[in-house]
C-alpha cells in the first residue's frame, strides 16, 4: 500500500450537503468552496459540528493507520462515495498479482479540505477514479 498526502463524480442530494450549501451560500455542489478552511483546527471544528466527516486516505482495512497523516475532513457524501470505490478496489486487491492501492488528495490554494481524491489500483487489473469534492 502507498500513502500520498499532498473528479469525476458529482454528488447531489443529502441533508448534510444541503447544510453545506447553506453554509457556503452556494446553489450546487460545483460551486462549493472550502478555500477559507485553511487549518486543521478549522476543519476539525466543522467535523465536530457534523458539517464535515472523517475520511481515511488509505482505509484501515487496507493497512492505513489511524493517524493524522491518513485523515482528511470532507462532506459525508464523499466518505460514502469513496467507500463504494474502496469496495471495488478491495476486490481487485484480494486477487493479488502485485496490486497496489493509491489514494492521492488534490488541493486548491491553501485549503485544508481537498478539492478531489484520485483513487487507483495498479497491477494486472487497473482501476482509477477521481472524486470531485469542490
Amino acid at each position: 500500500m502507498e500513502l500520498h498526502r499532498n473528479g469525476t463524480n458529482e454528488i447531489n442530494g443529502g441533508s448534510k450537503l444541503g447544510l453545506l450549501k447553506k453554509l457556503f451560500h452556494k446553489k450546487n455542489t460545483d460551486e462549493m468552496n472550502f478555500s477559507s478552511i485553511k487549518t486543521h483546527e478549522m476543519a476539525l471544528e466543522l467535523y465536530q459540528k457534523n458539517i464535515l466527516a472523517l475520511l481515511y486516505i488509505v482505509p484501515l482495512k487496507f493497512g492505513g493507520e489511524d493517524e493524522s497523516n491518513n485523515i482528511l475532513y470532507v462532506p459525508q457524501e464523499i466518505v460514502n462515495l469513496k467507500q463504494r470505490y474502496d469496495d471495488v478496489a478491495e476486490k481487485l486487491l484480494l486477487k493479488g498479482n502485485g496490486a497496489r492501492y493509491i489514494c492521492t488528495p488534490e488541493y486548491k490554494n491553501k485549503s485544508f479540505v481537498p478539492s478531489a481524491l484520485h483513487i487507483m489500483v495498479t497491477g494486472e487489473t487497473r482501476f482509477t477514479q477521481t472524486i470531485k469534492i469542490w
